[in-house]
């Protein structure tokens, strides 16, 4: 009877230490990015400016053909001279549309880390401020973990979070322009 009572004590006297329910959750960057208002934003506008960079590049690219089809065209009446001063200024194009391209990608990555970093810090403050609030004691990005049940993502909670945080962040900044 008493090694009976001596075993029930040790499980016992440790569950009553973890009385206290441990809260975990994780949560999916890639969906918060793709379903959050803001992070579509982002995206569109990251979009928007490569498609200004590549009608732009676009433009610079026919201006080559141009200068080619005609340094092609006038090759037989121009003097030696003037054949080289057009094929320096072809290849001198050539050269500035590829260093514009150069340009415009890192442009198009800096302004995609920036935009996203940003985004990522609005997200981990909300990520905070519901786990202190749900009482969790780890919030982790799922994309460390090899496995976890589906009951402790808080993506989606997180995500209707940030939004509503992003809608009011909106009002106050178009508030005074208007």
């Amino acid at each position: 009877m008493t090694v009976t009572a001596l075993v029930l004590l040790t499980i016992a006297v440790p569950m009553g230490y973890c009385a206290e329910v441990v809260k975990l959750g994780t949560v999916n960057f890639q969906r918060i990015f793709e379903n959050s208002t803001a992070g579509k934003a982002v995206k569109e506008q990251i979009n928007s400016e490569g498609r200004r960079m590549e009608q732009d590049l676009k433009q610079n690219g026919e201006q080559i053909k141009a200068l080619e089809k005609r340094l092609e065209q006038d090759a037989g009446i121009m003097s030696k001279q003037a054949r080289e001063e057009q094929r320096w200024e072809l290849e001198r194009k050539i050269s500035d549309v590829q260093a514009l391209k150069k340009k415009y990608d890192r442009s198009i990555q800096e302004l995609q880390v920036q935009l996203v970093n940003e985004v990522r810090q609005g997200v981990l403050a909300v990520i905070q401020e519901y786990g202190k609030k749900e009482g969790y004691l780890m919030i982790v990005e799922d994309i460390s973990v090899v496995y976890t049940p589906e009951n402790l993502d808080v993506t989606d909670e997180i995500v209707k979070r940030y939004n509503a945080n992003y809608a009011k962040q909106g009002k106050k900044n178009q508030g005074p322009k208007q």
